[in-house]
């Protein structure tokens, strides 16, 4: 083979397992309860103590995961926000009655077309893949902005679209894109009647759906980048806590073998494919009593919560709780202090933090830092701050010019990644371990919720075979991005992809 000729890259199979702890699946794989997970960590590597995002909050993470991008490079912040241009709280989708309270047609429109096609700021990994020429498959993954159009499929939403202000008649995804009955580019039998699961398959939240379609793929060998999405894991740890994640994760190792038998076997399917297997962020057990956080009232400040919470009736506060993590909207952001200052002392709170004069703030257990960019101590992921205040407010240590992160992984980059953006509102608050905020329409998970700051929301694993696996969540998209520029080569870094030094 002449020297000028690059090895084409192999396709990349990329699988998102919603919600699943990193002890959670390496129980599993020790204990031989995943075998084609354990597979690929076997073959490849395996991290467990990569980083998600802040808030560690479902859209926020997947965002995040499609870009590169922290939150306030996505403009996605969580499950819900507050808007201020349009004086009104976005829900993208949460509990039943978080739904049934903002409007069940309103946050299908949220989820499946204003997230992507108006609040999503960066370019996803289906865009820039499509500029490199590689074509792409989505399966159920919920940021899915890509270059081709694909109409609705459904009958019953198909009858919403004449004279509904929300829906519109197609989305824009990647060459491939599956979503239930809603949205499916080819037609493999497993859509309408012919499928099963019923009403959840109908509308993409089934996982048996997703693993039949993504053996589709591989076995057709229909693009060169399958992402196939699997959510009920987190839903089981919500409803049923962190050990009955653990028995569902051989449910979900099934899935993916059947994935990989498709290419005719785990061995036949890593010797012609790369893959990568994440998790987009942790669980925290939640105390069986008085384990939820009521911001309805905050001490001289006017309140405004709910799904229709808004400034409009006067308020001072607008606050909208997202799972572990809330973001408080202040009509006179001056105020960010004495605010943070009141709830930091609340049962529940861990820590509140928020803007002031170009740095990030953080009040914890009566202890105050602040922090911001560029000079100062570096942490092991390259990125340098300058800090000053109590060090303990964050649990970290700064010795040797370096920064040493403990209960807080890759705070000083997530607490930025969350602030620097305007739809973060003025004050952010995380949970205690144990405690949630619940959700805008006041309810909340039973078992376990996630969405702070703290590591049991906050690592998650990074399993990968013939590409690198990432040490967080933001490295995924650039990872996979420099396995297609280079091939086999790998030559590019993902870093230098993630800061646009390859086009």
């Amino acid at each position: 083979m002449s020297p000028n000729l690059q090895t084409p890259p192999k396709p990349v199979l990329f699988l998102v397992l919603d919600g699943i702890r990193p002890d959670v699946m390496r129980s599993a794989i020790r204990d031989g309860d995943a075998p084609a997970l354990g597979a690929i960590a076997e073959r490849g590597e395996a991290r467990w103590d990569a980083v998600s995002v802040f808030p560690s909050i479902t859209p926020a993470a997947t965002a995040a995961i499609a870009t590169g991008e922290p939150p306030s490079g996505t403009g996605i912040l969580g499950h819900a926000w507050y808007d201020e241009n349009e004086d009104e709280i976005v829900v993208y989708g949460a509990k039943t009655e978080t739904v049934i309270s903002t409007g069940p047609i309103k946050v299908l429109h949220n989820n499946v077309w204003r997230m992507n096609r108006d609040d999503l700021i960066a370019p996803t990994i289906f865009e820039s893949l499509d500029d490199l020429g590689v074509d792409a498959a989505c399966v159920h993954f919920p940021v899915r902005r890509g270059p081709h159009e694909h109409p609705v499929r459904m009958k019953t939403v198909e009858g919403y679209l004449k004279g509904s202000r929300y829906l519109s008649p197609s989305v824009s995804g990647p060459k491939e894109y599956f979503l239930g009955d809603l949205f499916y580019s080819t037609e493999f039998g497993t859509n309408g009647r012919n499928g099963n699961g019923g009403f959840q398959r109908a509308v993409g939240i089934n996982d048996e759906y997703a693993a039949e379609v993504g053996a589709r793929l591989v076995a057709e060998k229909t693009t060169p980048f399958n992402l196939v999405y699997f959510f009920h894991g987190d839903k089981v740890a919500h409803h049923k806590g962190i050990a009955a994640q653990r028995r569902h994760v051989t449910k979900l190792d099934g899935f993916v073998s059947h994935i990989m038998d498709a290419a005719g076997g785990v061995d036949e399917f890593l010797a012609e494919n790369a893959v990568i297997a994440v998790s987009d962020h942790g669980h925290t057990p939640l105390l069986p009593r008085r384990r939820f956080v009521n911001l309805a009232r905050v001490k001289g400040y006017k309140v405004s919560l709910g799904s229709r919470a808004s400034f409009a009736a006067g308020a001072d506060v607008v606050a909208v709780p997202n799972g572990r993590a809330a973001l408080l909207y202040l009509r006179d952001a001056s105020k960010s202090a004495g605010v943070a200052d009141t709830l930091a002392l609340r049962r529940g709170v861990d820590l509140a933090s928020w803007r002031e004069d170009g740095w990030v703030v953080v009040r914890r257990v009566g202890r105050e830092m602040r922090f911001k960019p560029g000079g100062g101590a570096t942490d092991r992921y390259g990125d340098s701050w300058e800090i000053s205040g109590d060090h303990r407010a964050l649990g970290i240590e700064v010795s040797d010019e370096a920064v040493h992160y403990g209960d807080y992984p890759d705070a000083l980059s997530r607490l930025w990644g969350c602030l620097a953006s305007s739809r973060s509102g003025d004050v952010v608050l995380s949970a205690s371990p144990g405690y949630t905020f619940g959700e805008v329409s006041g309810g909340y998970h039973a078992a376990s919720d996630h969405g702070s700051l703290h590591r049991e929301d906050s690592e998650v694993f990074s399993i990968a075979c013939g590409v690198r696996a990432p040490e967080k969540i933001t490295e995924v998209a650039p990872t996979i991005l420099a396995h297609f520029i280079e091939g086999e080569k790998g030559d590019v870094s993902p870093s230098s992809v993630a800061e646009g030094n390859v086009r």
